[in-house]
């Protein structure tokens, strides 16, 4: 009986080896076959964004919104935030700096007021706006936080250089 189990084991065995080698073999001639089939066409290029040099875009009625950092980064804000505009921002990363001039307004002033890119820090200047753009959003916030901004309206003008 022992004779007989250890025979259908080395069958068995030798089966699966068997099966193993052709396995092999077609998995090398599939990867041969792929590697020598035509090469790939170059991907179409895509004709670049229309230029928004000397245009001008006004984004009314937006919000200003509280961010309690207390349960996320740790530092309130206070910020204004467009929807997202990809025609305009079409980057999703983060990004400090658009070849434009940001002007915000507040719904009860007629003055546009000059927004500088976050990375243009003055401590001169008390009070300072400034921009960033985000998953095809622009952002604006305050310099110190002014919590009488939060549920106000604003707008922003955006004009391309």
């Amino acid at each position: 009986m022992k004779k007989i189990f250890l025979q259908l084991l080395i069958l068995s065995f030798a089966g699966f080896v068997r099966l193993k080698h052709s396995a092999l073999v077609i998995v090398i001639g599939a990867g041969l076959f792929s590697a020598c089939s035509k090469p790939k066409s170059p991907p179409p290029t895509l004709p670049p964004p229309p230029s928004l040099s000397g245009q001008e875009f006004v984004i009314d009625s937006l919000t200003w919104i509280f961010l309690d950092g207390r349960y996320d980064v740790g530092v309130d804000d206070i910020y204004l935030q467009t929807t997202e505009r990809p025609n305009l921002f079409p980057w999703f990363t983060y990004s400090t700096y658009l070849n434009a001039e940001v002007l915000l307004k507040f719904d009860t002033a007629s003055n546009w007021i000059n927004v500088k890119s976050v990375d243009i820090n003055d401590p001169a200047i008390p009070v300072q706006y400034q921009y960033w753009v985000t998953v095809r959003c622009l952002f604006v916030h305050i310099i110190p936080l002014n919590y009488q901004l939060i549920g106000r309206k604003a707008s922003i003008k955006i004009k391309f250089l």
